[in-house]
């Protein structure tokens, strides 16, 4: 799976709306081990909490 693809099951997950903050396309130069740490996080969950969801965007904030 590539970083794109995560990031989009990733938002998808979260239910994020207004895609036009994150861009999945813009993670293809990421780290593909902390995006996968992300996405691995998000998937065994079976919600999460809106801080959650918080955290989550800040640290995908600082992959790109």
């Amino acid at each position: 799976m590539t970083n794109e693809q995560m990031i989009e099951a990733i938002l998808d997950k979260m239910n994020i709306i207004n895609r036009g903050a994150i861009k999945a396309e813009e993670y293809n130069a990421a780290d593909p081990s902390a995006v996968k740490e992300i996405y691995e996080y998000v998937m065994t969950r079976s919600s999460l909490s809106l801080s959650e969801v918080d955290g989550i965007v800040e640290e995908l904030g600082q992959l790109t």
